[in-house]
């Protein structure tokens, strides 16, 4: 019966999916740089990493009845025809004892007893339980495979963010260190011309010469003498 039930599953019509638990990984070359450029790359030749493809879709309840080898009922009165006659226009607005009293009599005139709807029933369910079951375990091995690969892809990437993030902090230390040498160069810079300017100014401008109006010291002094004399 499980062989007839994964034969209703839509996936197995065409290619069945791989056994192999991992799909081939990328190429792994010896400059790492240049191969996590070509998986961010969509037009290189080394593809990324896929998750791999599944697409859970279960089979109509018929088609698992009839997997299951669920025969129709004598005169058509499987349960599901007592579903449907209780909702149905004509008995649904009914009270449940009217309802019930109603399905009861068809069943009566029809000659079926309520046990063989019971057992009809009970097969479908069963039938309906072990075709959840088994589409259960495949789909979650299936998951479990798409879990993997996603966690794989996660420690790619956050492998392939800490190279590049050491990259560019390499890349701002760099241009700090520049910048801080630049800058001390200016600095020097401008120490050396100001050095150069007083130097210049030293050796080109003459000194001022003395006023003609101002007396030496002496000379006052002297006149001070005389004039108390």
């Amino acid at each position: 019966m499980a062989s007839k039930w994964m034969k209703l599953a839509p996936w197995n019509h065409g290619s069945p999916p791989s056994d192999s638990p991992h799909p081939p990984a990328v190429n792994v070359h010896t400059d790492k740089e240049e191969a996590m450029s070509q998986d961010l790359n969509p037009k290189s030749g080394s593809a990324a990493r896929e998750v791999p493809e599944f697409q859970l879709e279960l089979a109509p309840m018929d088609d698992v009845y009839r997997a299951a080898s669920i025969m129709a009922a004598r005169k058509g009165y499987s349960v599901a025809k007592v579903v449907e006659m209780l909702d149905s226009p004509h008995l649904r607005d009914l009270s449940a004892e009217a309802r019930r009293a109603a399905v009861l009599m068809a069943l009566d005139a029809a000659g079926i007893s309520i046990d063989q709807v019971q057992r009809d029933a009970k097969a479908r369910q069963e039938a309906l339980d072990a075709y959840e079951a088994e589409q259960k375990t495949f789909a979650e091995s299936n998951w479990a495979r798409k879990a993997e690969e996603v966690a794989q892809i996660k420690a790619e990437l956050d492998s392939i963010k800490a190279h590049y993030t050491a990259r560019i902090e390499r890349a701002e230390d760099g241009v700090a260190r520049e910048k801080a040498a630049f800058t001390a160069w200016q600095e020097t810079k401008q120490q050396e011309l100001k050095k150069m300017s007083d130097a210049l100014d030293l050796c080109v401008k003459k000194p001022e010469p003395a006023s003609s109006a101002a007396a030496p010291p002496a000379a006052l002094a002297a006149a001070a003498g005389a004039g108390k004399a």
